[in-house]
């Protein structure tokens, strides 16, 4: 039951993501910019971190967390199908001729997903237990939260202008959200 409300809770952070990296916004006391969703990719990364603890063995967990990564794939596999028939049916409609680059984004927030919460996953599986969760949130973002953003700014932007951005609020998200997000989760 727990795995399955995490799962749950981490499609829906993954795909509101998505649907907010169609603005690119300022980045609060940084004199940054990054796409908007941005700002919830290091608390989706941590969640990986949570789904170690839904099992009792280091590989159950990995399985359980990787089977979390497929849930937010397929999902936003499904949002950007969503998405493009809507573009097809409605060309002249304004509000849907601003989507019309939505696929792209999600198409590379789906190479981005698939490369960096998979390293996410396999380096926690194998931390698990031997270092303390707040740790070993950290150093996994500290390698997938670079590899999500080069991965993802190239593939929907061609560009990696917002780099900066993005590694400094998905770091700030994982520490101010993402760790004690699994502390707590943990304790439940």
């Amino acid at each position: 039951m727990r795995l399955a409300v995490l799962t749950g809770l981490y499609v829906g952070v993954v795909v509101m993501a998505q649907v907010g990296t169609n603005k690119i916004v300022d980045v609060p006391l940084t004199g940054l910019v990054a796409p908007g969703g941005t700002f919830l990719i290091g608390i989706a990364l941590s969640m990986i971190e949570i789904a170690h603890r839904t099992a009792e063995t280091r590989r159950d967990g990995f399985l359980n967390a990787q089977m979390m990564v497929a849930c937010g794939w397929v999902a936003s596999a499904i949002l950007a199908a969503y998405l493009a028939i809507h573009n097809v049916m409605s060309p002249s409609d304004p509000l849907f001729d601003r989507l019309a680059g939505t696929w792209r984004i999600v198409l590379a927030s789906l190479l981005a997903f698939a490369v960096s919460e998979t390293v996410d996953n396999s380096f926690g599986a194998y931390l698990r237990d031997r270092i303390h969760d707040a740790w070993r949130v950290v150093a996994t973002n500290a390698i997938s939260v670079p590899l999500d953003s080069v991965v993802f700014l190239f593939v929907a932007f061609g560009s990696l202008s917002f780099i900066k951005g993005q590694i400094v609020v998905k770091y700030a998200a994982t520490v101010l959200v993402g760790v004690p997000l699994v502390l707590v989760l943990r304790r439940y």
